[in-house]
């Protein structure tokens, strides 16, 4: 196991530049609505998250999509859906120039898609919208 507490220089032994990035950004992106329905044009919405993961970080790494549940508040019932999780290591100037494009694509995806909520991952905090705008 390394120690973090050493003076390993990874920079040097790896040949790496030493801008690292530290901060993760993860959006969750489902194959169905609120009410359990299939989405539509899945690809486009992959594809426009990509593309805002990417202004943001440089790239983006998109998983396979996982077996995912969520519990629909207002009927109760549990909609079973495909989730694609995408990341992206964040570069902060490039975060904040982008995270007007980021709020945009996350209020527009729920809107159109009928999201009872979106949700991503920012910085080990889970966050959720659920009001989106016009």
């Amino acid at each position: 196991m390394v120690d973090n507490s050493t003076d390993l220089n990874l920079f040097e032994l790896l040949g790496a530049s030493e801008e690292s990035s530290e901060q993760v950004l993860t959006l969750y992106i489902p194959n169905k609505n609120k009410n359990g329905e299939e989405i539509r044009n899945m690809n486009r919405w992959i594809r426009d998250a990509q593309k805002v993961l990417t202004s943001i970080g440089g790239g983006s790494t998109s998983m396979p999509p996982a077996d995912g549940t969520w519990l629909n508040p207002e009927s109760k019932d549990i909609i079973r859906e495909k989730t694609t999780m995408m990341y992206t290591f964040i570069d902060p100037e490039s975060f904040e120039e982008n995270i007007g494009l980021l709020r945009e694509y996350l209020h527009t995806f729920g809107r159109e898609t009928d999201q009872g909520e979106v949700v991503f991952e920012f910085d080990g905090k889970f966050y959720r919208i659920r009001k989106y705008d016009q």
